[in-house]
């Protein structure tokens, strides 16, 4: 008994000293100014913009998804005129005397854009910025065929051309449908250099099979697909387009195919031209007109 009531003693002179031993011991010192705190988030970068603004917007150097690396805006000097001979033309064996100079047009059609290549001045920013982003291309024509020596006079057509390309490579496909003319496919694969100011193109390498009245022609086909720029606002572009090609096969067979854009708007053209090639040695012309979109 006297064990229990010294304990009650003892308790009840340590519990008042301990919550008056708390309140006497100093707070924690508060953290020092220069702690790092925690920063906020900084903004997304560049590279996080979307696909449209990417490639159809103002450029921007070093930056986003398709940027443009290394390409200065100095203008490259015009030297004096150069000398040299062009491409030697095929020989061509029974031949008529307008394939012979259908082949000399393709010929020189193909040597001409390289010329210019070469001579001209570095393209916009903006022409270089959409280079690099993946480019869709669609061309949807219709028009009509004549061939030389008479026939069934004017045969229509409709000729469809997807063409898709990122950067440096290309790969086109097209097929041209005709009840009473000829009617053909063909698929190349286009190497693509930079663009310049005024020029743009590449060099194609495919396959191109074309049929009229049950004969067949087909073979390798080698050309240099490509256009001028004559005016340009922004994306907009008034231009030439050329496509000389030659299909290399029993025989040679050129065809040159020409036609005017004009802009409708940014992703969209007209299409107004025409064509000439040949079949089995046979001349074949027309006019076509219609629409593309680019994307």
């Amino acid at each position: 008994m006297k064990q229990t009531i010294l304990i009650a003693l003892v308790l009840s002179w340590a519990l008042p000293a301990w919550p008056e031993e708390l309140a006497t011991r100093s707070p924690p010192p508060p953290p020092p100014d220069d702690a790092a705190q925690e920063q906020p988030r900084p903004p997304a970068p560049f590279s996080e913009l979307g696909y449209y603004e990417s490639c159809f917007g103002v450029p921007r150097v070093g930056v986003g998804p398709f940027s443009i690396y290394g390409y200065g805006e100095v203008p490259i000097p015009i030297g004096g005129n150069s000398s040299g001979t062009g491409p030697a033309v095929p020989a061509v064996s029974g031949s008529k005397d307008e394939k012979a100079w259908l082949v000399v047009a393709v010929v020189a059609a193909m040597a001409l854009p390289v010329v210019v290549y070469v001579l001209d001045n570095p393209a916009p920013r903006l022409v270089l910025q959409r280079f690099r982003c993946p480019t869709f291309s669609l061309d949807v024509l219709g028009g009509a065929d004549n061939a030389t020596g008479g026939g069934n006079g004017s045969s229509g057509f409709v000729s469809t051309r997807f063409t898709f390309g990122v950067g440096h490579f290309a790969a086109d496909f097209q097929y041209d449908a005709a009840p009473t003319a000829v009617s053909a496919f063909s698929t190349h694969v286009l190497l693509r250099p930079t663009p310049r100011e005024h020029i743009e193109g590449g060099l194609a390498i495919g396959y191109r099979r074309s049929v009229l009245d049950g004969r067949v022609q087909e073979g390798l086909e080698i050309g240099i697909p490509h256009r001028y720029a004559l005016w340009r606002e922004g994306l907009r572009t008034l231009a030439l387009e050329l496509r000389p090609l030659l299909l290399v096969g029993s025989r040679f067979e050129p065809s040159l195919e020409a036609a005017f854009l004009f802009p409708l708007a940014d992703v969209l053209h007209l299409r107004a031209g025409g064509r000439i090639f040949t079949f089995a040695g046979d001349l074949h012309w027309g006019l076509s007109a219609g629409l593309g979109l680019t994307l």
